[in-house]
């Protein structure tokens, strides 16, 4: 990112100002501006209005200085996580879910006719192969698992995971220990803790809740040094021995061998916390969305604005299916939810102008089906949009508008300083009847999730607050016509 010193000293010389008249126009003396420009002080952040205010920015130079600004007092890993948590999300805004244009072609050998006395492999031209070949014979069984301590930095293995997962032909129950890092100071975010989630999310996405990290910290190597096959990967029938590098591999097939390694990762499990947890149920959905509040704040990006600061007591019985057979355990956490929501004192809600688009056309929401929610007349949903403009335009509530590709459309995440991490499939989903939500409760984590998300109003992926009110008004004047 550009210093905040030179991208203001290239908006006064864009503007052809002088530095004496910006700095009796916008009141800042004009030894500190000098001094700002030159790199060798900070100005005071109510200095900020004056400049911008002077200088004339558009909406986009605005947010752009605010962020230069901010950087100043950053930490380099902070900037690094918001960079990947917004490419992963961008990357799973472009995920393909078309079915495969054609399928993996039959295998020419079995795992005895491709290994025959072998137990050494060299050179991924062989390994791959073998993990292919072990995969596919384990999948044939109905009771079908796989066991692997193999990092999800392994680009080969996770891409196997997500190819399978996504066209539909992976069954198996699979559970996978993660080794994550100790090191660094407990208030810094964990680089390699990040990217070791962001390449196993999206197969927590497409599994269908058959995938299950597990994660410990170690904040030593000396055992994969010693070790040349320090990760493994178990079947029913054999036990697969990974290099660092995943270029060796030592197969192993002797019963014993392979209940010996079997018995081994279920001790390895019971030393090591469940890095996700899914659910299913809508009211534990729902309630997983109130366990994602702070006291004092609700921080929640998803395709469509959420209205719940505007749900009374009223609107929750109108609209929430009387027939549903939890009707009444779903009424009682809505009414818990919607009631905390109207009272907290920060409240974010990111979406797109498509998201706002279709609401204004059906009525229906994303993360509650017509099935449990009747959609809302056109009426109520000018009134919602009104809402909420008029407490954006007030500063009550921080909403914005995304940029498409942002954010993926058929998830929406809810964050928190203390509590956790929520992701929720929504109707959007193409790969999955109903519902799921994920949950995150690693500290680390949720510090890098929370503060992408509260960064984004005043990035250039969303529009500032008074043009997002003034679309939404616009939006909702199309409503129901």
């Amino acid at each position: 990112m550009q210093l905040f010193s030179q991208y203001l000293r290239d908006l006064i010389q864009v503007r052809q100002m002088n530095i004496s008249a910006l700095a009796r126009l916008s009141g800042v003396e004009r030894t500190a501006l000098s001094k700002t420009l030159a790199g060798q002080r900070v100005l005071p952040y109510d200095a900020l209005d004056g400049l911008i205010n002077h200088l004339r920015l558009t909406p986009d130079e605005e947010r752009r200085l605010r962020d230069c600004y901010d950087a100043q007092f950053e930490k380099e890993g902070i900037r690094r996580s918001r960079a990947m948590v917004g490419r992963m999300f961008a990357d799973l805004a472009e995920l393909d879910f078309a079915p495969p244009a054609f399928e993996e072609s039959r295998l020419l050998l079995d795992l005895e006719g491709y290994a025959g006395r072998r137990s050494i492999f060299n050179g991924t031209t062989n390994v791959q192969p073998l993990l292919r070949m072990v995969r596919s014979q384990e999948l044939t069984r109905p009771d079908a698992r796989v066991e692997l301590t193999v990092p999800p930095t392994d680009a080969f293995l996770a891409g196997e995971l997500l190819r399978r997962y996504l066209d539909g032909r992976m069954g198996a129950e699979v559970r996978q220990i993660i080794a994550f890092d100790a090191s660094g100071a407990a208030e810094d975010i964990n680089l390699h803790n990040l990217g070791c989630f962001c390449s196993i999310f999206p197969i927590c996405l497409l599994s269908k809740r058959h995938y299950h990290p597990y994660y410990y910290y170690d904040d030593t190597l000396a055992a994969r040094y010693t070790d040349p096959y320090p990760y493994f990967l178990v079947t029913h029938g054999c036990v697969v021995c990974l290099s660092e590098s995943g270029g060796q591999a030592m197969l192993l097939r002797g019963e014993d061998q392979v209940e010996g390694y079997h018995r081994h990762f279920q001790t390895l499990l019971e030393r090591c916390h469940p890095l996700i947890q899914y659910t299913a149920d809508p009211v534990e959905i729902l309630e997983s969305y109130d366990g994602c509040t702070d006291d004092d704040g609700f921080y929640m990006v998803m395709d469509q604005p959420c209205f719940g600061r505007f749900y009374d007591e009223a609107t929750i019985g109108w609209y929430l299916r009387s027939e549903l057979p939890f009707h009444d355990r779903l009424e009682e956490v809505a009414r818990k939810r919607f009631r905390r929501l109207r009272s907290v004192e920060r409240f974010y809600t990111l979406f797109t102008r498509s998201g706002v688009e279709r609401f204004c056309q059906t009525g229906s929401l994303d993360d509650f089906p017509v099935a449990f929610v009747a959609p809302f007349p056109p009426e109520t949903r000018r009134q919602l949009l009104n809402a909420l403009a008029g407490h954006i335009h007030s500063g009550d509530i921080t909403g914005r508008i995304l940029s498409s590709g942002t954010f993926p459309d058929y998830l929406s995440m809810t964050t928190s300083q203390r509590s956790g991490v929520g992701f929720f499939t929504t109707e959007r989903f193409p790969l999955q009847d109903g519902f799921c939500s994920v949950q995150v409760k690693e500290p680390d984590l949720c510090r890098a999730f929370h503060g992408w998300l509260t960064h984004l109003p005043a990035s250039a992926q969303a529009l500032g607050a008074e043009e997002t009110a003034a679309e939404l008004e616009a939006l909702g004047r199309t409503c129901g016509t």
